[in-house]
């Protein structure tokens, strides 16, 4: 059995039969990261045994009738800055290596009581922050697509895990794009939810500000399933909010007839890859003969690095606030990369950071505005496919990501095809807030229509 034959919805049907079982598909998800997992290295902790008693609880509430809903007995794996009770939570940190969770994350929680198979961790950057998914834990992650090749991150692990086929779907979290990047560079889903959706108690803060959990998976509709059980007002988080109960509740979308997307003009002022420009392009040729209308977005003063500049300050002196106390006691256990962020964060200065804040407040209206007219923004997610690790890091990687962050946006990634190089390539669409439903069912129109078949082709 491959996991990889089917996403989530093409596996339930087997499941609601009886032909397949939630143990053997927990076995097949395991076995393969026994065989694979040498040269990808993407998982950090496994939990076999209370996995595989999951999974028979699965079966056996689904013999009685009485599966718990529609995500009973799928297995997944969460990035190790989500806790989940007796494993270790990381954060990619060596300082953090013996940390054991003592309870699950609010998410993992809702996970769990949907029937969700836990299997366990996955690797990440050192502390989130980073566009690679090395660290000085675990190493480097690779891309399930290419040996040699960066996965993104930070939640790289979260995207390569269920490219490879590791787990059926993967939770990560997104500061400047942390899980649209991977999803874009593995040839997945990733969904960053409007601020505030998704519960973050339980999850190793990077940044208050910018950070979001989100799901990655294997088709739109396994990642709209994902957020609808994850959702949801949390008292006890400060940044939690409550949204309208439409936010999740995806529409079946056949065509986008009436449907307004805007293209941003500032696209062609950025040094964006070929390959990407010429799969954009006819990604918006099946977005229009599907009946949507594009039309051109002017957002004044825009300037992608900028945007994405004032992410990484206040990212780095969130960080350094929030990892402070291992950083002050174990100063050489942090890669000396990482220090340095975290270093210029918290010496960056008040008049650094109120300026910066003021910055995202002006982004903020300006999207506010320049948005209005249309149902979502269509933009590439990265302006390049994956890079092998002995090149150096894009400058402008998350230049398209970032906005969603600053302005608490719903953004999701899907595939849009492959580079020349054979490198799956990434579609992104922002909404506007609590917009959740509408951007998936935007993005599931487009991902029916143009049938990317992305399972990595050397992996087997």
């Amino acid at each position: 059995m491959n996991p990889l034959d089917h996403d989530w919805q093409g596996w339930k049907p087997a499941l609601e039969e009886r032909r397949v079982s939630a143990r053997a598909l927990a076995e097949a998800c395991l076995e393969r990261i026994a065989r694979l997992d040498a040269n990808i290295r993407a998982v950090s902790h496994l939990d076999r045994n209370n996995a595989l008693a999951a999974a028979e609880a699965s079966d056996r509430r689904r013999a009685a009738g009485e599966a718990r809903g529609p995500l009973d007995g799928l297995p997944m794996l969460f990035k190790d800055n989500i806790d989940v009770a007796g494993l270790p939570t990381t954060a990619g940190l060596v300082p953090r290596r013996d940390h054991v969770a003592g309870d699950d994350a609010v998410v993992v929680a809702k996970l769990r009581a949907a029937g969700v198979v836990v299997l366990g961790k996955v690797t990440m950057h050192e502390a989130a922050l980073g566009a690679t998914n090395e660290n000085p834990l675990t190493g480097r992650t690779f891309n399930p697509h290419r040996a040699g090749f960066t996965p993104g991150g930070s939640s790289g692990g979260s995207g390569a895990a269920t490219a490879a086929g590791f787990s059926l779907a993967a939770l990560g979290t997104d500061t400047l794009g942390s899980v649209r990047i991977p999803a874009a560079y593995c040839g997945v889903v990733g969904h960053k939810p409007t601020r505030g959706l998704v519960s973050k108690r339980g999850v190793v803060p990077l940044s208050w500000t910018l950070d979001h959990v989100g799901p990655i998976g294997r088709s739109v509709t396994d990642v709209a399933a994902i957020l609808s059980a994850i959702a949801g007002y949390d008292a006890a988080s400060p940044e939690s909010v409550v949204a309208p109960p439409e936010t999740t509740q995806v529409p079946e979308q056949p065509d986008l007839r009436g449907v307004r997307l805007g293209r941003l003009s500032a696209i062609d002022r950025v040094a964006v890859v070929s390959s990407v420009l010429e799969a954009f392009a006819k990604a918006l040729d099946v977005l229009r003969a599907l009946g949507a209308t594009i039309v051109q977005v002017d957002l004044p003063d825009n300037d992608f690095g900028r945007v994405r500049r004032t992410g990484l300050l206040v990212s780095e002196a969130e960080g350094a606030f929030a990892h402070a106390e291992l950083l002050a006691k174990h100063p050489e256990q942090f890669s000396p990369e990482l220090r340095t962020l975290l270093t210029y964060g918290r010496d960056a200065g008040s008049q650094a950071l109120i300026k910066a804040q003021r910055t995202i407040a002006e982004i903020l209206v300006a999207t506010r505005l320049a948005f209005a007219p249309v149902d979502a923004i269509v933009l590439p997610t990265a302006p390049q496919p994956a890079f092998d690790f002995a090149t150096p890091v894009p400058v402008g990687q998350a230049d398209f990501t970032a906005i969603a962050n600053l302005t608490g946006r719903p953004a999701v990634s899907l595939p849009m095809g492959w580079s020349d190089q054979g490198l799956p390539l990434g579609l992104q669409l922002i909404g506007h807030p609590f917009g959740d439903a509408r951007v998936l069912a935007i993005a599931q129109a487009y991902e029916r229509a143009a049938g990317w078949d992305m399972r990595p082709r050397a992996l087997d």
